[in-house]
């Protein structure tokens, strides 16, 4: 099943789509890896569908199949330098091992970072450590190669050459990571920036009309007020033709972006949002342009995300079925409570579906810190749903 799924996505070449096909088809898409990945898309032995290192920017076929060939002859790569020991270095060179890198294919690989691989030893060491694995697995290689010519070659080889340390440095930030990952690969695939906004957009977005909605079919929305939750991609500071100023924003949500144009008083309003990296909520409605001729998405207020959470979450409600609740639950929660101490009122829904019973209660002493760490102990952990009030 998995080898014909491969060889159905291999022939999709534009990655857009083959990631839609890939949602539509509910599969799991994975990010490059120099131990799974294949030159195109496939999917693994779970049915998940692993992305093609031919398909990394900086990378392409010839280096993807010179590594594919290192890993069956030597087996999976267990670190870097197991890495640089057995590909061709004449063809995996520096620039593939840089955008290899950049994309994530290294990250399942023992004790090495993203950032680490671009990091030198010191303030002092200009030298990346992927100049000095390649310059290690030069030696390597070459010593091998001399072993073959030499009946004692092999004697102390593992000790004449010294693998250079990991330099321990933090990860890039997450946006940071995200937008060189995007750079190479064309979508965010690890992640997407707004998942840490994912409480705001799902209670205080539009559900069911998006950016790409608004521009496929703007005429279809006349008159309507949308709340759209998305990131600064893009901005403009000008000054038009009669010398007043004005900017321009790009914004994208996780269908795609919309340009907003600010003049006269929304320029006054809102230009200090016009700022490439901020996340916003953003308020407004389609109206008929000043020309009569077409339409646009008129702003009539811009919030940043990372203060919606703040001003409007006032309680939070636990959907509990009552098979759910245990002792060992309710201690969790209770748990978690007293370690997330703050104001919003927590509430909770008892279910039984068998019956319709339904009890609403809340805690009258309690009140919760609403943080993403809170949020998770339900969403992955008991697998409970919830809702802003």
């Amino acid at each position: 099943m998995a080898a014909n799924l491969s060889r159905n996505l291999s022939n999709i070449t534009d990655i857009t789509k083959l990631m839609n096909e890939c949602k539509r088809m509910k599969l799991n898409v994975l990010g490059p890896d120099v131990n799974e990945s294949f030159i195109k898309f496939t999917a693994n032995k779970l049915g998940d569908i692993r992305f093609g290192m031919g398909a990394i920017k900086g990378v392409g076929a010839g280096a993807a199949q010179d590594i594919i060939t290192a890993r069956k002859k030597h087996g999976e790569f267990k670190n870097i330098f197991e890495f640089v020991e057995n590909v061709n270095l004449q063809s995996v060179n520096k620039k593939n091992i840089e955008a290899l890198a950049i994309a994530g294919a290294f990250d399942n690989l023992d004790g090495i970072k993203r950032s680490s691989m671009f990091a030198g030893d010191d303030e002092n060491d200009s030298t990346s450590f992927i100049e000095k694995i390649i310059r290690y697995g030069n030696l390597i290689q070459l010593e091998k190669q001399s072993a073959q010519q030499s009946l004692f070659g092999s004697v102390g080889r593992s000790q004449s050459v010294k693998k250079p340390d990991i330099p321990q440095v933090e990860e890039w930030a997450k946006l940071i990571l995200l937008e060189k990952e995007k750079s190479l690969i064309g979508i965010y695939l690890t992640a997407h920036p707004l998942d840490d906004y994912r409480l705001e957009i799902e209670s205080f977005c539009s559900r069911d009309v998006f950016l790409k909605d608004i521009n496929n079919d703007i005429e279809k929305y006349i008159g309507k007020d949308f709340a759209f939750g998305g990131m600064v991609t893009a901005n403009r500071d000008a000054t038009s033709k009669n010398g007043n100023p004005f900017s321009t924003f790009t914004l994208s949500d996780y269908t795609d972006s919309l340009e907003f144009f600010l003049f006269g008083q929304d320029y006054v309003n809102f230009h200090k949002y016009c700022k490439t990296g901020l996340f916003l909520l953003v308020r407004g409605s389609v109206k008929q342009r000043y020309n009569g001729n077409s339409y646009e998405f008129k702003i009539s207020q811009i919030e940043l995300l990372s203060e919606v959470r703040k001003n409007y979450v006032k309680s939070i409600t636990l959907n509990l079925p009552v098979h759910k609740l245990n002792e060992e639950v309710i201690e969790r929660i209770e748990k978690m409570t007293l370690n997330n101490k703050g104001k919003t009122l927590l509430k909770f829904n008892i279910y039984n579906h068998d019956n319709n019973m339904n009890v609403q209660m809340f805690s009258r002493t309690a009140k919760i810190n609403l943080t993403d760490e809170f949020l998770k102990l339900f969403d992955e952990d008991l697998n409970i749903t919830y809702r802003i009030n």
